[in-house]
């Protein structure tokens, strides 16, 4: 027994050190290591697939073919040749010059030589792209003008009003899409916005709020609006009758009433009783019989806000 565990030691003994195979190992990598860096270093010229990807398309039209390819002869060290083919195997090509008129949509890769340089690394050269023309298969879709509804909350500083309708610019948009979607289309939101103290004009960008499969030709539109300070005035204002015929005579009672009009501070002084008109209408007279007639607005200062009248009628007396 002790005779075959003598001749194992031996066996062992003949074997490197633990510490000669660490070293041994450390030599073999190493030199790997220069070999891999010596080799990926050189230059080395290859035909190289890339796929293609597109941009800016045209407004209105939908790309169905989404995934070609164009082959380039470069030349480029190996390391930048394995991160091509790894990594960086895509280039991006755009649409915003292709003709869409006939049935498939021809793009001249040679013309977007500059931008397809510009994609590659700075030491890569580009020898030659050996892929002429590309045929990009596409959809055209419908187009149908669109109204804008700007969603604006507004909540304005007390004795302040707008002065007028807010107005968005453009207040319709191009929409383009498929027949089915654009049929049932009335409208085209913004994204909220609020404003807590109004007292001054503004002007802002909202932008649209996106419609899956449905593609706009402006993506922001600018909306305004006018504030002014406003107060309240009284006048009284004398009521005329219409249609009376020319041998009759109809006295009113009252034959005036009060006005309370809303209107701005720039032309609180401004506005006169003059500038309002109440009227009554003798026609109601003889077809209905009635025994009072009711007070109509039919003049006003375009920049007053809200007018209040009190009475809403009066009653009459027909002489002859």
């Amino acid at each position: 027994m002790q005779s075959k565990t003598k001749g194992f030691e031996e066996i062992l003994e003949r074997f490197p050190s633990r510490d000669r195979i660490r070293f041994f190992l450390l030599f073999v990598l190493l030199s790997l290591s220069f070999w891999v860096s010596t080799k990926l270093s050189n230059s080395y010229q290859v035909d190289q697939d890339f796929h293609l990807v597109w941009s800016k398309p045209p407004k209105g039209i939908i790309l169905t073919d989404n995934h070609p390819t164009i082959n380039l002869s470069i030349t480029a060290s190996g390391i930048e040749i394995v991160w091509y083919r790894m990594f960086k195997n895509t280039i991006e090509l755009a649409l915003e010059s292709t003709d869409f008129n006939s049935e498939s949509g021809i793009v001249s890769i040679e013309k977007q030589r500059f931008s397809i340089r510009q994609q590659l690394f700075d030491n890569t050269e580009l020898n030659a792209i050996n892929t002429d023309t590309l045929r990009v298969q596409f959809s055209k879709l419908a187009t149908k003008k669109v109204k804008v509804f700007p969603n604006v909350s507004i909540k304005m500083r007390p004795g302040y009003l707008s002065d007028g309708q807010l107005t968005s610019v453009p207040d319709s948009v191009l929409v383009h899409g498929s027949s089915a979607v654009l049929d049932t289309l009335v409208q085209i939101q913004t994204f909220p916005f609020s404003l807590n103290d109004g007292h001054t004009d503004f002007k802002t960008k909202l932008k649209l709020k996106p419609i899956e499969a449905l593609q706009f030709d402006v993506d922001t539109i600018q909306i305004a609006q006018s504030i002014s300070k406003y107060s309240e005035k009284e006048f009284i204002v004398p009521i005329k009758i219409i249609n009376l015929p020319s041998n009759l005579r109809i006295k009113l009672f009252p034959p005036s009433t009060t006005i309370k009009a809303i209107l701005p501070l720039a032309i609180f002084s401004g506005v006169k009783a003059a500038d309002f008109s109440l009227v009554v209408d003798y026609d109601l007279i003889s077809s209905k019989k009635t025994t009072q007639l009711p007070i109509r607005l039919v003049k006003q200062p375009s920049q007053v806000k809200k007018v209040i009248w009190e009475p809403k009628s009066v009653n009459y007396l027909i002489r002859k």
